[in-house]
């Protein structure tokens, strides 16, 4: 049960700032997944972001739910730091540890202006059995928490219109908006990802936790300010729900 590709493909997390300011701020997520057309809980996320100065950081804690425990228990932690100018994110450094089925895993980039100076994955993973990543590919891009906090911004997001290049020290991927649309009082951005490279030869078709193909976040406006209430995401075999509470 691969519950850590929906952590940083289908984003289940981190839409870290739902306000037109950035400020500092905790937020808690539930995961659901639907099954059967009934949402039942998989695990919850805690997070907490900082501002100070020009300086951004992000830590947060992973928990699997008991039911998901039986199959493959899950626990992880992470953090993100970098830089903020003029409303525009660099980040700097970004690790994940996670352990899962008592087997332990860590994930570190180092950027510089955007680009990737140096990225280790312990323990390593075999790049002959995934599509190609070049350097070029390694230009210009964010981590998957910092693209998470523009996405949940209404305004850093320029109003659902800034794709996203994204590398996760694995897999290389964009997330493009391709629809904004009013519905039940939510504005509702939808994104697409595009698969660059890192991802699997042989792609398991009948894997019901593959990363989301698709994911929409939920606004609701609030006197002058964009609220994210909740994140749905979907794939060819299942619909995750998070929602998100502030604290």
């Amino acid at each position: 049960m691969k519950l850590y590709y929906y952590i940083f493909l289908v984003f289940i997390i981190f839409s870290e700032q739902s306000y037109a300011k950035i400020e500092d701020s905790n937020i808690n997520y539930k995961l659901k997944l639907n099954i059967l057309g009934v949402h039942i809980k998989i695990g919850e996320i805690n997070s907490y972001m900082k501002i100070k100065d020009n300086d951004y950081t992000l830590n947060f804690k992973l928990t699997s739910e008991k039911l998901v425990n039986i199959v493959t228990s899950i626990k992880g932690e992470g953090n993100i730091k970098g830089k903020i100018k003029k409303l525009t994110l660099y980040p700097e450094m970004y690790q994940y540890n996670y352990t899962k089925k008592n087997k332990d895993k860590n994930t570190q980039i180092i950027f510089n202006s955007s680009n990737v100076a140096s990225s280790s994955t312990i323990p390593k993973f075999d790049k002959n059995k995934l599509t190609p990543i070049t350097d070029a590919m390694l230009i210009n891009v964010i981590d998957p928490i910092t693209a998470i906090i523009y996405l949940g911004n209404y305004t850093l997001s320029n109003e659902c219109t800034n794709n996203y290049r994204i590398f996760d020290g694995k897999r290389r991927y964009n997330l493009n908006y391709s629809n904004k649309y009013n519905k039940n009082g939510y504005t509702v951005c939808r994104l697409l990802q595009e698969k660059i490279g890192g991802f699997k030869l042989s792609d398991d078709k009948n894997d019901i936790f593959k990363p989301a193909q698709e994911i929409d976040t939920y606004f609701k406006k609030v006197d002058d300010s964009y609220i994210l209430e909740k994140i749905t995401t979907k794939n060819n075999f299942s619909n995750l729900l998070i929602e998100v509470s502030y604290f």
